[in-house]
């Protein structure tokens, strides 16, 4: 099974430093905008992408139309083609250290043939992880965006009330607030656009595009049909949005708490069952005394 596990650590090496070699120059520029601290080994992705291109990897159907929602969702749907690539890139990178991870435990573990299955399940393991992990980041935005949307739709009803329009009062909210937080980069982008010269229209309809939650769809939706109608309905739908935000606040902050006390609850079982043991301890080794 070594002579095996072997075999299958240095093709996959070499396959790997094959791609890596004849791609880096290549691709090597289409990896820099990302995020080094997110993104720490994209050096290593050039080649991983020249089997992406070869291969003409891009999934099928529905997998790939839930990749895409939480790619627009996290990057805009005018990136969508490259974090697309990225994202079966670092797939690519995974299977490959998979891959060698489970050749490694088998060469240390050469008893059995049967081990030689920890190869297939390591690679795709790793393979999926990057799934799961670019779903916790798509439900990690939809809270932030969640969570700041009710405070948001409040001070732009402090706003509009006191005579500023909606993109007035959108600029001042963005200029007084966290520019790291996911909801106002995406206001930020929104202003930018128009500034830019875009049409205010779709500078919203692209903002509701790019965070598809039902409170800032509704949002958008009230904000263009203003644009459109006119009239003083939109300061009424806003403060009926806004109570319904808050109340969907407290709602997941209640469940946030009750989740937060289910997960205490290991720690407390374990530390009543360390105190029963120091308790009945002494007892149990008095009486293997007396017997």
């Amino acid at each position: 099974m070594a002579v095996i596990s072997v075999a299958i650590l240095v093709i996959t090496i070499l396959i790997y430093g094959i791609f890596q070699f004849s791609s880096y120059n290549k691709y090597r520029e289409f990896f820099e905008p990302l995020d080094n601290k997110t993104y720490s080994y994209k050096k290593f992705l050039p080649g991983c992408l020249g089997i992406v291109e070869k291969l003409q990897l891009s999934g099928a159907g529905r997998y790939q139309t839930m990749l895409n929602q939480k790619l627009v969702m996290l990057y805009g749907s005018r990136y969508i083609a490259y974090y697309t690539k990225v994202h079966w890139s670092v797939k690519i990178l995974y299977l490959f250290l998979g891959v060698i991870l489970g050749a490694l435990f088998c060469l240390l573990d050469a008893s059995e043939y049967m081990a030689l299955i920890i190869i297939p399940i390591t690679s795709l393991g790793l393979f999926f992880l990057v799934d799961n992990n670019l779903d916790n980041q798509y439900k990690q935005r939809i809270f932030e965006l969640e969570r700041d949307f009710p405070n948001f739709i409040s001070k732009l009803i402090l706003l509009v009330n006191a005579g500023l329009n909606v993109r007035q009062a959108i600029e001042r909210i963005v200029a007084d607030s966290n520019k790291n937080a996911p909801l106002y980069k995406e206001l930020y982008c929104v202003i930018s656009d128009i500034q830019a010269g875009a049409i205010e229209y779709e500078a919203y309809m692209d903002f509701a595009e790019r965070c598809k939650i039902k409170q800032i769809t509704n949002f958008v939706s009230i904000v263009q049909q203003n644009m459109k109608l006119g009239g003083n309905q939109m300061l009424f739908e806003l403060k009926r949005m806004g109570t319904e935000c808050w109340e969907m606040r407290k709602n997941v902050a209640k469940q946030m708490g009750e989740k937060a006390s289910s997960k205490l609850m290991i720690p407390l079982s374990i530390m009543f069952l360390a105190v029963v043991l120091i308790c009945v301890a002494p007892v149990i080794l008095e009486f293997r005394s007396v017997f």
